[in-house]
C-alpha cells in the first residue's frame, strides 16, 4: 500500500447550531432569535438565527441595540456546555468519513481530515454533499470548505460565500514520480515518498478577497489592520514582512503562513471513548443453572479486573447473554455511586441466574459497563450504630441502596429532598438515591433549620399529599376560623394564630393561583390543626378553607 501524500481538510462550521437545538425541542417560531451572554455587566449577542441576521443582528451587538433593530426579539441564555456536547457528537457521528475528526469549540465546527477516503464517495465534493444531505435532514444549516490547509478551510467556511468551497490539491504521487525518474536513469529507487507540497499561489489566490479575520487572528489585531487601511488578506500578502511583524506581531504571519500551507498545521483527533465490556464464548451451548452462576461470576471478575487495570468505576452494569437461536436478552445492574468492587458485583449479581431462561443453551455471555468515571473516594460507615450491630464494619448506605435497587427494581427506592420552596408542597422532592447521604451530613443536606430561621412560624409534623376541603364559620371573612367541620365532625377553635401569608411564585405559577392565610389553630380536645384560606377576602376573592396539616 502506498502513503497518502496528499491532504483534504473538510471544515463543517455550523453559524445556527444553538438555533438548531431549539427547534428540534420545540420547533420554529417564525420569530427572530438570538442568544446572550452577560460581559462586564452588558448583554451581548452570542449567536442568532437566520432570521435575526436578515435584520442585522451579528454576535458581539448589545441586546439593547438588537431589540432597538427588532423589536420582536426573542432572547435565549447561551448554553456553551450544550453547543460542546452537540459538537462532540456531530465530530463522533462524522467519523463515518474519516477516524481522524475534531471539535472547534471556539468557532462552533468540527475537522474531518479525509485524505484517502474521499474515492469511497467519488471524489470530495461527492463526499461533502453526501454529508450535507444527512445534516440538513437534521436540521442543520452547516458550511462546508475543503482545502489542504486547516487555515484555509476554515477561512472559507466562515467568510466566503455560502456553499461548498473546496480548493483541490494534486493528488500528484511523489512516489510514482521517483520511480518514474529512476527507471529513466537506471538507478535504484529508494522507494521514499514525500507529502507533496500544497498549491501555495492556488490558496493565495482564494484567500486575497477575504477579510483579514479569515486568518483567526485576535480581535484588537483585527481592529489595529483595519486602523492602518488593511482590510483584506491580499493587502498584506505582498508586504514585507518584518515591518509587519514588528507592528503587529509575529501571530500575524504564523496565521498567515499556516492558512498558505508555509507551515504545517493540524488539529487534534477526537478519540471516542473505548467500551468496557468483557465477554466469554462457548464450544458448547450451557444450560445447567451451576454452569450459568459460574459465566456470571466469571464475567463479575474479569469486570472488576479491567475497571481496575483502567482506573475507572462504573454505575451501571449491563450483563447480557445469546441464546442458540440467536435470541439476545440483558439485564441490568444500578450502582449508587461508582465501583469497581468484585465483591460487590457478584452480591449484586447473586439472583440474576434465577432470571434467565437458557431454552437450548447459551452461546456467549458478556458484561458492560456504562457510565464510567474515575474511581470516587470510598464512602463512610454508618456512624450511628452501634458497634455491636450486626452490620459489618464496611457496611455503608451506597451497598445498602445498590442491594435493595437490585431487589426491588431501579426507579422503585427513592430518596427525598429538601427544596427551597414557600410552598408546603413544594418545600421537598423525590430523586433517585444517586449518592448515599451518611448521617452525618443531614445537617448539611438542608433538613435541620438554621439560625437564621429560628423566628419562622413553626411547621405541622405531618403534611397532608392534597389539602382537604373543609367548612369554616368565622366571625368576619378576614378572621380565625371560629369552628370547623371534617370528616362530619366539628372542631370548635379555642386557640388560633396567623395569619401567615404564603404567595405563589410568580415566574412559575400557573394563572389563577391565587395567596394563602395560613393559621395554627387547637380545637377544644386539645388537637392542633394547620388550616389555610385560599384567596384574600380583601381583593374580592372568593376564598375557599383547607386542612393541610397537623401538629403534635
Amino acid at each position: 500500500m502506498m502513503a497518502v501524500t496528499y491532504r483534504h481538510i473538510i471544515y463543517i462550521y455550523f453559524p445556527y447550531l444553538a438555533a438548531s437545538r431549539i427547534y428540534r425541542n420545540a420547533g420554529p417560531s417564525g420569530q427572530p432569535m438570538v442568544f446572550v451572554q452577560s460581559v462586564n455587566g452588558v448583554d451581548r449577542l452570542v449567536a442568532c438565527c437566520g432570521l435575526a441576521r436578515r435584520y442585522g443582528l451579528v454576535a458581539g451587538m448589545r441586546l439593547a441595540d438588537a431589540r432597538a433593530l427588532c423589536p420582536t426579539l426573542h432572547s435565549h441564555n447561551h448554553n456553551a456546555a450544550s453547543d460542546r456536547a452537540d459538537l462532540q457528537h456531530l465530530a463522533l457521528w462524522a467519523r463515518r468519513y474519516s477516524p481522524l475528526t475534531g471539535v472547534d469549540e471556539r468557532a462552533n465546527g468540527i475537522w474531518l481530515d479525509v485524505a484517502g477516503a474521499e474515492h469511497l464517495f467519488g471524489d470530495v465534493r461527492g463526499l461533502m454533499l453526501d454529508c450535507a444531505r444527512r445534516l440538513r435532514r437534521s436540521g442543520l444549516r452547516p458550511r462546508f470548505a475543503a482545502a489542504p490547509t486547516c487555515g484555509a478551510a476554515w477561512a472559507l467556511a466562515h467568510y466566503a460565500r455560502p456553499g461548498i468551497h473546496i480548493v483541490n490539491q494534486p493528488k500528484t504521487n511523489q512516489f510514482r514520480a521517483n520511480q518514474s525518474r529512476a527507471n529513466q536513469s537506471n538507478q535504484p529507487f529508494s522507494g521514499a515518498a514525500r507529502p507533496v507540497a500544497p498549491p501555495r499561489t492556488k490558496i493565495q489566490q482564494i484567500l486575497a478577497p477575504l477579510p483579514l479575520a479569515a486568518l483567526r487572528i485576535d480581535q484588537d489585531i483585527d481592529a489595529a489592520l483595519h486602523s492602518a487601511g488593511l482590510h483584506v488578506i491580499g493587502d498584506i500578502m505582498m508586504m514585507p514582512r518584518a515591518p509587519l511583524a514588528t507592528r503587529f506581531g509575529d501571530d500575524l504571519l504564523r496565521r498567515l503562513d499556516q492558512a498558505s500551507g508555509d507551515i504545517q498545521e493540524s488539529f487534534s483527533p477526537l478519540a471516542p471513548t473505548q467500551p468496557m465490556i468483557v465477554s466469554r464464548n462457548f464450544a458448547e451451548p450451557i444450560a445447567a443453572a451451576s454452569d450459568v452462576v459460574a459465566m456470571i461470576s466469571y464475567l463479575a471478575d474479569e469486570m472488576a479486573r479491567l475497571l481496575y487495570h483502567t482506573g475507572m468505576a462504573a454505575r451501571r452494569l449491563e450483563l447480557g447473554w445469546q441464546l442458540v437461536d440467536g435470541g439476545r436478552y440483558r439485564h441490568d445492574i444500578h450502582l449508587s455511586r461508582p465501583s469497581r468492587q468484585a465483591a460487590l458485583f457478584h452480591r449484586l449479581l447473586a439472583g440474576v441466574s434465577d432470571r434467565i431462561n437458557p431454552e437450548f443453551g447459551i452461546e456467549a455471555g458478556w458484561m458492560r459497563a456504562h457510565d464510567c468515571s474515575p474511581l470516587a473516594p470510598l464512602d463512610q460507615p454508618l456512624h450511628h450504630m452501634a458497634p455491636s450491630s450486626n452490620v459489618t464494619i464496611d457496611e455503608n448506605y451506597a451497598s445498602l441502596i445498590d442491594r435493595l435497587v437490585a431487589r426491588l427494581g431501579y426507579g422503585s427506592v427513592v430518596r427525598l429532598q429538601p427544596q427551597a420552596s414557600w410552598q408546603p408542597e413544594s418545600a421537598q422532592q423525590t430523586r433517585l438515591p444517586e449518592m448515599a447521604m451518611p448521617a452525618s451530613s443531614v445537617a448539611g443536606a438542608g433538613w435541620l433549620a438554621s439560625a437564621q430561621s429560628v423566628t419562622a412560624p413553626p411547621r405541622p409534623i405531618r403534611l397532608l399529599a392534597h389539602p382537604h376541603p373543609i367548612d369554616v364559620v368565622a366571625l368576619l371573612p378576614d378572621h380565625p376560623p371560629a369552628q370547623f367541620i371534617w370528616q362530619r365532625r366539628t372542631h370548635k377553635i379555642v386557640k388560633a394564630t396567623g395569619p401567615e401569608r404564603i404567595a405563589p411564585p410568580w415566574w412559575e405559577a400557573p394563572a389563577g393561583t391565587k395567596s394563602r392565610d395560613y393559621f395554627r389553630v387547637q380545637d377544644h380536645q386539645g388537637a392542633c390543626f394547620w388550616l389555610y384560606r385560599d384567596g384574600l377576602p380583601e381583593r374580592g376573592e372568593m376564598a375557599a378553607w383547607f386542612l393541610h396539616g397537623f401538629f403534635a
